[in-house]
């Protein structure tokens, strides 16, 4: 029994360590490294009441080092100004099947000055803006690569800049990764990226490294002015590689707490079990975070208010 919990106990502390991909089965593996660690506490209790201590301070052992790298920062968070916030919607449309009425709505009633729509198409676009949405939201980034899964979008309420889109590896096919640059009317310029790298199944592991690593490069030359970072990332901090990225940045959804809330899957028999949609931000603080349902996609689509950082203040 000993030696059995103890194995158990070393994999759960290794794996959200492992920087590792196992033809996809590490990185899908480390996705459900907080659903794991949950369980292995609960098993320790009936093995601790039955005074098997040994196993149960093993697998309790574990399930703590293994849920450490997976929680949100909260220390050392910038200290918000006492300005108005920006409202960051951001969601994954699932082949552009989210309901489109519903999407209008919520932009409208949560006063969205950012959206960021991934795996989106330009009829869905099209619909939403004609949903009364291009009133508030007259700017947008370019147009989105026709596809599946490909289009990947940026609506704003104020004026931009379009930028190149996030370069990624020679010879990886990619998702569009759009950059803008905002002009806020307090803030000043603002640079607003979004990202959907391929998910780490199948064929798609190699190319979820390289892309997030490549997500990574990018956003580390380009510290002139404030970033937000949103999107499907198909990572959380369970995975080493998506902690690279967030280390430079404030995890918007740290104003909600230290564990991170499931945005996938939103539909199907299971629960959401895996936070891997963002909206992650540099030079800005978090105010407010919430995750939102959205009829029609497999994804729960993300809120977050931001504001500027207190002078004087980190």
């Amino acid at each position: 029994m000993a030696s059995g919990t103890a194995l158990a106990a070393l994999a759960l502390a290794v794996l959200p360590r492992l920087d590792l991909l196992g033809r996809g089965l590490i990185p899908v593996l480390q996705a459900l490294v907080p659903a794991l660690c949950l369980a292995a506490a609960v098993v320790s209790m009936p093995l601790a009441l039955g005074r098997r201590r040994v196993p149960a301070l093993l697998l309790l052992s574990g399930a703590v080092l293994g849920l450490l790298p997976t929680l949100v920062p909260v220390a050392g968070l910038p200290a918000a100004s006492a300005a108005a916030p920006i409202t960051v919607f951001s969601v994954n449309v699932e082949h552009s099947q989210a309901d489109v009425a519903a999407l209008a709505d919520t932009i409208k009633a949560r006063h969205a000055d950012v959206v960021v729509l991934v795996e989106v198409d330009e009829q869905l676009i099209g619909d939403l803006l004609a949903r009364g949405v291009k009133g508030t939201l007259p700017y947008r980034s370019q147009t989105v690569t026709p596809g599946d899964t490909a289009g990947t979008a940026i609506l704003s309420r104020f004026p931009l800049k379009h930028e190149s889109r996030i370069p990624v590896a020679e010879g990886i096919e990619a998702f569009d990764h759009p950059s803008v640059v905002i002009e806020h009317p307090r803030f000043g310029t603002i640079r607003v990226a979004a990202v959907h790298p391929h998910a780490p199944v199948v064929d798609g592991a190699d190319k979820w490294r390289s892309i997030l690593g490549s997500i990574d490069a990018w956003q580390s030359t380009r510290t002139d002015i404030p970033m937000l970072l949103a999107g499907d990332f198909n990572a959380g901090h369970a995975h080493p590689a998506f902690r690279e990225i967030a280390a430079d940045f404030t995890d918007t959804s740290a104003a909600a707490g230290i564990f991170p809330i499931p945005t996938w899957p939103a539909t199907g028999r299971f629960p959401a079990f895996t936070a891997i949609d963002h909206i992650l931000v540099r030079g800005l603080a978090a105010t407010g975070w919430q995750r939102v349902p959205v009829p029609g996609t497999d994804h729960y689509g993300i809120i977050a208010t931001v504001t500027g950082i207190e002078p004087g203040r980190p």
